[in-house]
């Protein structure tokens, strides 16, 4: 019956009706807010990421889908959420102990058995849209990026080991993550979010 109603409401929100997702708003932001404020150790910083929770899923209600359960999507995209937000925070010393203590309540609390599977096969798909762009890539392209992403390696040190030049590097790993920002291209968020978990911010 309550997946029925749910059903409903995300349909309404689908339609831009604005008092069904001011119902979603209502019945989760509470819950989701103790939650950010948990992981990120600031009321200030957790109320920004709500706002910007709440209106990327405004943004984006036309594929809008749940495929199990509204209380479990809406808990693992706060968990996608958090995670990006400590990765962009580049590990500053103020995140530095949250982060760590995020890591180790997440598998715990983020997830059920069904969802760990559904993001596993979400996870594979998108490595092999990821592999596929790579393989695909011209191969000095290929080569310069798997030196910035697996290598790690800075782009002076690429331009240096290549003999080629720093604006060179920079542009080819310019054009390199754009063909794999295309390659993931996918209407659901929670992909694209996973998406950049797993590559995009390896700097």
């Amino acid at each position: 019956m309550q997946e029925t109603l749910d059903q409903q409401l995300l349909e309404r929100i689908r339609l831009t009706d604005y008092e069904a997702f001011e119902e979603l708003h209502r019945r989760y932001y509470d819950s989701l807010f103790r939650t950010a404020s948990k992981k990120i150790g600031s009321y200030d910083e957790a109320y920004d990421l709500l706002q910007e929770f709440f209106t990327e899923l405004w943004e984006k209600r036309a594929q809008f889908v749940v495929t199990n359960s509204l209380d479990a999507y809406m808990r693992n995209r706060l968990w996608f959420k958090l995670s990006t937000y400590f990765r962009s925070k580049g590990f500053q010393d103020k995140h530095f102990r949250k982060f760590a203590e995020y890591l180790q309540t997440t598998e715990k609390e983020a997830v059920d058995e069904m969802e760990v599977r559904e993001i596993n096969l979400q996870y594979e798909e998108l490595m092999e849209r990821i592999n596929k762009a790579i393989e695909e890539m011209p191969p000095k392209m290929k080569e310069v990026f798997l030196l910035s992403r697996e290598q790690q390696l800075t782009a002076p040190s690429i331009a240096e080991k290549l003999q080629i030049s720093t604006k060179t590097v920079n542009n080819q790993l310019h054009i390199a993550m754009n063909r794999i920002r295309a390659a993931v291209a996918d209407p659901s968020v929670t992909a694209l979010e996973l998406a950049i978990l797993v590559l995009f911010t390896k700097n």
